[in-house]
């Protein structure tokens, strides 16, 4: 009967949280749409009539999604009715549905030769990976990391593109500058975490595990024989997981002092604390799932810093401003190197794959 009542989460997967009064009519636009069966598949193909067509088909979406962005630099609310942390992979698509759409956007635009109509789709998609960092939930954050560096990606594009001008590398220079420096520092990344983890364990005893979890994480659960547990001990073991919880956080939160770089020690006893917990009588299960993905996502979030920072750098340079070109990379603890050449500027740094190039404009 327990583990039945998770079936009827779908409907009640929206709990109190920090942040979503702006995110939510966004998520609306393109909730049915990036359920449609291949349609963020086609906009990663060569195919133009396809592309044409989908483009053409959420067209009135993107505008909208555009106007509730406008929206939020003017009227700034708190969002509301986010969905808990264990339900936040069920939320998120239809952003990144919206973002797979302005880059096609961006492509087809180029292929036309407009870059002029690039730079707002590179605007808008930062605009909403703003939004969703305010969010203390984890996932919605790890979406805006994922949108930042795919938009990297056309920025790219729009520089190398023939018709691209020197304004157009300005206008990037400011998008880019602006990532920087109003960027969320890894403290108050993970302090919000803490306080969502806070409100989940919360809403537990007041609604239950079977509207705190979602179908996904039921599966997951339902093979964990510990779980089981929690149908004899509820409040008990709630309490132990969230006590396990907000200890292991004050530590994350206080390795944050330091850069990346710096914290490996630090993150590989709390993996190996939380392993050695596993299996056992007394396994924290929902306090796992909650920090088993702190480790990977502090490097991404350092991956984030470093591929907008590349960008900036390089666009500086080629502006002809280098007094930041010994900028010390986040996640390896080395220089970025700056590369003047022939016909433009490189940015790159030790184990990056794709360096940022900036022709001469």
């Amino acid at each position: 009967m327990f583990l039945r009542c998770f079936v009827v989460v779908i409907s009640l997967m929206f709990v109190a949280s920090g942040y979503g009064e702006v995110l939510e009519p966004i998520r609306q636009q393109f909730e049915i749409y990036h359920r449609l069966p291949g349609e963020i598949e086609i906009l990663g193909t060569d195919d133009t009539k396809e592309i044409d067509k989908v483009l053409q088909r959420t067209e009135i979406k993107r505008l909208i999604v555009r106007k509730e962005l406008d929206k939020a630099l003017t009227e700034r609310k708190p969002n509301k009715n986010l969905p808990s942390p264990l339900f936040a992979e069920d939320y998120g698509a239809p952003f990144l549905h919206y973002v797979a759409i302005e880059r096609a956007f961006a492509n087809r635009s180029l292929q036309q030769n407009k870059p002029d109509d690039v730079i707002p789709s590179i605007q808008y998609a930062y605009r909403l990976a703003n939004e969703l960092s305010e969010s203390g939930s984890l996932e919605l954050r790890t979406i805006a990391t994922h949108i930042r560096l795919q938009m990297v990606e056309t920025a790219q594009l729009l520089v190398l593109h023939p018709f691209c001008r020197r304004e157009h590398h300005e206008q990037l220079h400011k998008i880019f500058e602006g990532q920087i420096n109003h960027r969320t520092i890894d403290a108050v990344i993970w302090a919000r975490y803490r306080e969502e983890g806070k409100q989940f364990f919360a809403n537990i005893a007041q609604r239950g595990l079977d509207k705190m979890v979602s179908p996904r994480r039921l599966k997951e659960l339902a093979g964990n024989p510990i779980f089981h547990e929690y149908e004899k001990m509820a409040v008990e073991r709630v309490a132990y997981d969230q006590s396990v919880f907000l200890r292991v956080s004050e530590v994350v939160i206080e390795s944050c002092e330091q850069p990346f770089f710096k914290r490996q020690s630090v993150l590989r006893q709390l993996d190996n604390g939380l392993r050695e917990q596993r299996g056992t009588a007394t396994e924290p299960v929902l306090a796992i799932l909650l920090l088993r993905e702190v480790s990977p996502a502090m490097r991404l979030f350092a991956q984030e810093r470093s591929g907008l920072e590349i960008v900036y750098l390089a666009l500086s340079a080629s502006l002809g401003n280098r007094n930041r070109s010994k900028m010390i990379n986040f996640l390896t603890g080395n220089e970025y190197e700056i590369r003047l050449i022939t016909d433009g500027v490189m940015c790159t740094y030790e184990g990056n794959i794709k360096p940022f190039y900036v022709p001469h404009r």
